[in-house]
């Protein structure tokens, strides 16, 4: 299953729920409203990528 990696505005509290007034109901909603302030942006690791490091370190071994 894919990861959602939408970061939400800084004033989204909850679904249908924006500081702003806004009627925050589906997905990707915070991007397109014109008053869009991202969070602190969470680092997204890439699993795959550090696997792949892992084993090549197992084989080198």
């Amino acid at each position: 299953m894919a990861k959602y990696r939408e970061i939400p505005c800084k004033y989204y509290i909850a679904l249908g729920q924006c500081k702003k007034g806004r009627a925050a109901r589906h997905t990707a909603y915070c991007q397109h409203c014109g008053k869009y302030c991202p969070r602190a942006r969470v680092r997204c690791v890439n699993k795959k990528k550090q696997y792949n490091e892992k084993m090549r370190g197992r084989e080198m071994a």
